[in-house]
């Protein structure tokens, strides 16, 4: 349907205006016509079957995703069971749903190929921290029965503080309760929820912590599935109850929590007692107190009357008259006792006393018997013989060293002599004392091996035993010695002497 719209002063020709409709329709053609058959790869998110047997997920990577549906005649057909963060390929077609205004894919079957990026992250980061036991039982703090003081960590706005508010004073109004605002969803979320647990943790009278967010789907709570928010709920100074999402959802926060709860609200009905049922409980306690006390109280007068109306007090009398005679009989035999064992004792001391005269004298009489032997024994063994016989034997072991030592003192004069010989044998200076000369440059004293390094009017140093001389050649000659007689002309073949 065309609408002509009224024409304005500044319309000069007319425009044509579709309605929502139209321009709904005019894309799904498009988008119909030009994807009539794909295969898209993705891994599934949001999975839901509908109680019509349609069924609704998203296919996602790294970056983007789009909404697919499977409907009942093309699902009861495929050959797997598919679930969230499986990697899928789903042949199908692109369309677009006015009603809802989105783009989605309609798939006509699902061929598993594996997992997903996403679910792969998910079940490593998990993996890790079972391995580091922050998801152990044993780790589980309890949850105080009474709190006195909950903090609550979620979105300053929405329902769900609204929710968890509501909940709590109805159920637990004695406690204080402290919202810490944090992002739950988008790129900072993370770090401003591990900044709400460092505030949290700086108080010290916190019982319990509250991590909340509403529903969503698995994107809207992956920021609960990264490890530093993960490590900021594990590490909490006070036991923490996540509330995440719906019963179906379950982040990696939710494993190192102390309490999962399926809901916001259903954390805040953990985190806090209702007090019509303590104050009904108390009160409950109370009277079995005082029926107890009152019964116990009976029982006691009626015994009290008891006692005192019976014989027993006479009883106790007579026996306690009756100790009284034991006890003054027992101390007249003790002190009989004792006189008899006192005269025993004093006999006995003094057989004692004429023992010891004995002993000491006899071991006196042993003592002055061994001490003459040991005396007769060390006159007979006289240390003068031992030091005499001990001089001579001094006196000759220091004649023998002394011989000793002189004998290696000449033999080894008489090896360094003949090593001092052969040193000198090949001291360059005896070889110049036999009439040898060395010849040497004058500006750094390197030594001229051949003539062939001499030029006429070079200078040079002479090396005798005795001295040095400073010579400049006049002439050079190589291979035969110099021969006084020819020294004077010169060859004619135009060679140079030295």
């Amino acid at each position: 349907m065309k609408i002509s719209p009224a024409r304005g002063p500044l319309d000069e020709m007319p425009r044509e205006l579709y309605t929502v409709t139209e321009i709904s329709e005019a894309v799904r053609q498009h988008l119909e016509s030009e994807f009539p058959r794909v295969n898209v790869i993705g891994e599934i998110a949001n999975f839901k079957i509908h109680s019509s047997g349609h069924i609704y997920f998203t296919l996602r990577d790294n970056a983007n995703s789009i909404h697919a549906v499977l409907f009942r005649r093309y699902a009861e057909g495929i050959a797997c069971n598919p679930e969230n963060g499986m990697l899928v390929i789903a042949p199908g077609r692109i369309s677009h749903f006015g009603g809802s205004g989105q783009t989605q894919l309609i798939a006509t079957d699902l061929i598993p190929s594996g997992r997903g990026s996403k679910e792969l992250e998910f079940r490593r980061l998990l993996q890790r921290l079972m391995e580091e036991g922050l998801t152990a039982p044993q780790r589980k703090r309890a949850i105080a029965p009474y709190p006195s003081k909950i903090a609550v960590i979620t979105s300053p706005t929405g329902a769900v503080i609204r929710d968890i508010l509501e909940t709590l004073r109805r159920r637990w109004p004695v406690a204080e309760i402290v919202h810490i605002a944090a992002e739950v969803q988008g790129p900072g979320a993370a770090r401003s929820i591990v900044h709400a647990f460092e505030i949290a943790d700086g108080m010290d009278d916190v019982d319990t912590v509250i991590l909340a967010r509403g529903g969503g789907s698995i994107e809207d709570l992956w920021t609960f599935n990264l490890e530093e928010a993960a490590r900021a709920v594990a590490s909490s100074a006070h036991p923490v109850i996540t509330g995440i999402g719906h019963e179906i959802d379950t982040t990696v926060a939710d494993y190192v929590a102390d309490v999962r709860a399926a809901t916001p609200t259903a954390a805040a009905e953990l985190a806090a007692p209702l007090i019509d049922e303590v104050a009904r409980s108390l009160a409950e306690t109370m009277k079995k107190i005082a029926l107890f006390g009152a019964v116990s109280l009976d029982n006691k007068l009626h015994c009290v009357e008891y006692l005192m109306r019976s014989a027993a007090f006479a009883a106790i009398t007579h026996r306690m008259e009756r100790a009284e005679l034991g006890v003054d009989d027992s101390l007249e035999r003790l002190s009989r006792g004792w006189g008899e064992r006192r005269v025993e004792f004093g006999l006995a001391l003094e057989c004692c006393d004429a023992g010891m005269d004995r002993a000491v004298r006899d071991c006196f009489e042993r003592g002055e018997a061994s001490l003459g032997s040991l005396v007769g024994r060390l006159s007979r063994r006289s240390p003068a013989e031992e030091i005499h016989l001990s001089d001579g034997t001094v006196g000759y072991l220091t004649k023998m060293m002394k011989i000793g030592v002189s004998g290696t003192l000449a033999l080894r004069r008489k090896e360094l002599v003949g090593k001092m010989r052969a040193l000198e044998a090949l001291d360059p200076r005896g070889v110049l004392r036999r009439g040898y000369a060395v010849c040497t440059t004058i500006e750094d004293a390197r030594i001229i091996p051949r003539v062939e390094a001499l030029f006429a009017g070079n200078e040079m140093m002479v090396h005798f035993h005795d001295g040095a001389a400073r010579c400049a050649v006049r002439d050079k000659r190589k291979g035969t010695p110099w021969r006084k007689e020819r020294a004077s002309r010169r060859p004619s073949d135009g060679s140079t002497r030295s």
